[in-house]
């Protein structure tokens, strides 16, 4: 099915150029921050601003206080491991027709998990596993993400089943890959160093795009699926982002609030051949580079 794909709004273009123009760049609310400025910001009520509050020393303590307490009470649950011949039951849900909806597509994958698991003991790579993918489901979560499929090294989720504005969830996505990288590099990687353990370098990828969204299967054995384009661009952009990195596809860059772009450099590549399929032009793709401070750091410069 061909993607609707729309430039932005002249509108939105000049006055994002009249602003630049009367304003200049140097006092832009909240991203000095991004870039480690020193300078201070003025606070400005804005209801476009870039990015938002969700990213708070609450949530941030909320994930801290989990993997104190997951790492425990998963290291009781591997020790309690019993032999089973059968699958645990799963909760049944209901089993409908297809719904059409825009939404974005994001993979998050832990690079070279395969490799390095293959030098460790059954229970070791367990418990890695537990510190490691549900701090990033309660993450996707937090920003109305839902889960489509575990994949054991990795994530496929879902963002856009809560709203239709397609601004929102952009941001949602943008800004739960952003959660993900922080949380990985500082809460989850010094985690595993203070356990003798090896750090996992991962990728994320993002695309939006109109999806089919269905539930199949049978009774007690079914499950949510996607079909269209952009969960193929968005798993194909998680393996050409950069350790640690995150990619995504021209649909979220253009999404994303104007005075983001400046975080996104677009990507080359031979193996990407996706184009619009009204104009055969290209479908770019970008390394997206903004990254949160520290929580307490951005809850003061959020209007």
């Amino acid at each position: 099915m061909s993607d609707n794909f729309k430039p932005l709004p002249s509108e939105s273009m000049s006055e994002i150029l009249k602003y630049f123009y009367t304003h200049g760049t140097q006092n832009i609310p909240a991203l000095s921050y991004l870039q480690n400025s020193q300078q201070s910001i003025p606070k400005q009520k804005d209801l476009k601003s870039p990015l938002t509050k969700k990213w708070s020393p609450a949530f941030h303590f909320s994930i801290r206080q989990r993997l104190a307490k997951q790492s425990k009470q998963k290291k009781q649950l591997i020790r309690a491991i019993s032999n089973g011949l059968t699958m645990p039951d799963i909760a049944t849900v209901p089993i409908g027709s297809a719904k059409k909806m825009v939404a974005a597509i994001l993979f998050f994958d832990l690079e070279n998990f395969t490799a390095i698991s293959s030098k460790l003991n059954n229970e070791t790579v367990l418990y890695m596993l537990n510190i490691i993918i549900p701090e990033v489901m309660q993450i996707i979560r937090h920003w109305h993400g839902e889960i489509e499929k575990n994949t054991g090294d990795g994530l496929m989720a879902i963002f856009g089943t809560e709203t239709r504005n397609d601004f929102l969830i952009a941001r949602d996505a943008i800004e739960a890959a952003m959660s993900i990288r922080y949380i990985m590099l500082n809460d989850i990687h010094p985690k595993l160093v203070a356990e003798n353990l090896q750090t996992i370098n991962f990728r994320v990828g993002i695309d939006m795009a109109e999806l089919l969204i269905s539930r199949i299967g049978i009774k007690n054995t079914n499950f949510l699926t996607v079909v269209g384009d952009a969960a193929n661009r968005a798993s194909e952009l998680q393996s050409l982002a950069e350790s640690n990195g995150i990619c995504i596809g021209e649909k979220i860059y253009n999404n994303l609030h104007a005075l983001l772009h400046q975080f996104c450099k677009e990507g080359k590549h031979q193996d990407w051949r996706w184009y619009f399929p009204e104009t055969k032009q290209p479908y770019r793709f970008f390394h997206y580079d903004a990254k949160w401070p520290e929580p307490k750091e951005w809850i003061k410069v959020k209007p």
